[in-house]
Parts: C-alpha cells; structure tokens; sequence
C-alpha cells in the first residue's frame, strides 16, 4: 500500500493495521484538499478589481451581496468539502458518484442560502468543485499524483450523461415546476453553462485559465493579478449563462465579447495604464449590470487544481497486515 509520509512518524510505537492508517491518511488528504477549495473561494472572492463581481472593493453589478455575504457562504461551505474529497479517496466509481456528490451539494446549497439569507452565491460551483474534490480523491485513491488532467478527466467521467440527462430531456419532457435560468437558457440557446464545461472536462479551465495564471505568475505578477489575468481569460472562453441571464443571448454573443477586447490585450506584469483599464471596466460592468458570475466559478476551479497539481508530493511503503 502508498501512502503520504506524513502520519508514518508514529508507526513504530503504534501497532496500527494497515486498513486503519491507510483511513487515517485519507482524512488527511481529505481535509487537505478541502482547504485548497476553501482558499480558492477565498482567493477568488478577495481578488480586485473584477469587472462587475463582488469583490473585496465593492459589490460590483449586484445589489443584494457584497463581501461579507460570499466569506459567509465560503464558510457555510466549507465543513463540507471533505466529504466531496472522501467520495473519491474510498474508491467510489465514476459512474456511482455523481449522485452521491448531489446528495451533500443539496445539503450545501441550504447551509448556503440558510447563511445568505436566500441568496445564491455559489450554487454553481458547488457542483464543479464537488466534482473536482470527488476527481483529485479518486486519483489518490488509485495511488497517482494529481494533475489538472487527471482531476478534471476523472471529474468528467462522473459528470457523463449529466447534460442528456437534465438538459436534453427536457425538450420532450418538461418538468412540472418552473425551470431554472440555466434551464431556460439551454432551451432557448443550446448553452449547457457549468454542466457542459465539467461534462467536457474543464476545457476552459485547462486551456485557457491555467495557461493564463501561470504566466502571470511566471512574469512575476502577484496572485492577484495574476487570478485577474485569468480571468480575464476564462470571461474569453466560457459559456456565461449568468451573463445571458442578466443581459441576454444577443449580448453575450456581441458586445459583450467586444467589452473584453481591451482586457484579452493586457499582459502582465500590469502597467499603471492598464490598472487604469480595468477599474475603468469594472465601472462600466457594475453600472450596466454586467455580471461573469461563470467565469468566477472557474476562477476558484482555476486556483484549486493550480495548487492540488503534484499533492501528495511523496509516498512510501506500507507493508500490509
């Protein structure tokens, strides 16, 4: 059996079974990965100025959240990731977990709006992230180090089917209850929002939002600014059904991609002149309602598999019973 060094300081004065220090060692790795995706919430809420999003600055486009409602939710959420990560460390199959990982995001989603006082903050990442935890726990699981690649390609294997299955049947079949935005905007522009990007396997995360941080950082840019960079990136790449929620189909698919132009040319490090651009855009995105509440989501998905890449840095032998 694999497992991390770090609990196998105690081994020699303990007669421990090797089932029971390989459970120990999951608890860790559990917790371990639940922090990262609490940091990443963190990081992602804390990181300004972002083009009509709630941030540490302002509450951009929104007019019912700001700061201290997403560090409530981040918290609210935060008791539960363990359990997502713990779906995958005890070997659960792709094909059996998604439902599963339902079961406790529905039991986020009220501990969520139970401390928001109703108000979505992070409803769609609690099923990206969910995923990604089940992805990287599974990976250990099966004794490999965890890579972007390997997370999200797990994580989509669980999500397989998942449009079909709550999108596409419901043009033959609609649902005895009011549909939901995403929904509504799959019927009546085939965008597929959060469920398609992790169904796909995170492609915008991976191609555009990784490459991008890594830069930034690469050229020296703080955190920061290099999550703004991001960004910037994965507002370029992703279907935003919170864009067409709010400003419709026909925007998102013109100006909106016009509005980015200017932000896509920046590179980091940033000049003063381009700090200048991107306050002045966050400006025009709060005053017109203009909210990448998609991009953000995969802004926390960007940041989390930038730091779970490589963990557990080491294994070592353990001898079974």
């Amino acid at each position: 059996m694999l497992v991390s060094p770090s609990f196998v300081w105690f081994l020699p004065s303990m007669k421990l079974s090797s089932r029971f220090v390989k459970e120990v060692l999951f608890v860790k790795h559990e917790i371990h990965l639940a922090a990262l995706a609490t940091a990443a919430c963190l990081t992602e809420v804390h990181t300004a100025p972002k083009p009509g999003l709630v941030d540490r600055i302002g509450p951009g486009a929104h007019k019912d959240m700001d700061y201290t409602t997403f560090l409530s939710s981040t918290m609210a959420l935060a008791p539960h990731w363990p359990h997502q990560a713990s779906i995958g460390t005890t070997g659960v199959t792709p094909r059996d977990a998604l439902s599963l990982l339902r079961q406790e995001g529905l039991r986020m989603e009220q501990d969520m709006f139970a401390e928001t006082g109703g108000i979505n903050t992070h409803k769609g990442l609690v099923f990206a992230m969910s995923l990604l935890l089940y992805g990287a726990g599974f990976m250990i699981a099966s004794e490999h180090r965890l890579t972007p690649e390997g997370i999200t390609k797990t994580a989509a294997a669980a999500a397989s089917g998942c449009c079909d299955k709550e999108l596409e049947s419901l043009k033959s079949s609609p649902p005895p209850r009011k549909l939901t935005s995403g929904e509504k905007i799959f019927l009546d522009h085939g965008l597929r929002g959060i469920r398609g990007e992790v169904e796909d396997g995170f492609p915008t995360v991976v191609g555009k939002g990784l490459p991008a941080l890594r830069k930034a950082l690469a050229k020296g840019a703080d955190l920061n600014d290099s999550a703004l960079y991001a960004l910037f990136h994965l507002m370029d790449g992703c279907e935003d059904t919170n864009i067409v929620a709010r400003k419709g189909y026909s925007f998102w698919k013109g100006r909106y991609r016009e509005m980015l132009l200017p932000l896509l040319a920046i590179t980091p490090p940033f000049s003063q002149e381009a700090r200048g651009l991107i306050h002045e855009t966050d400006a025009l995105f709060s005053a017109e309602g203009i909210s990448p509440g998609g991009a953000a989501d995969l802004l926390t998905c960007t940041l989390f598999l930038h730091w779970a890449e490589g963990y557990p840095n080491h294994f070592v032998n353990i001898t079974p019973e």
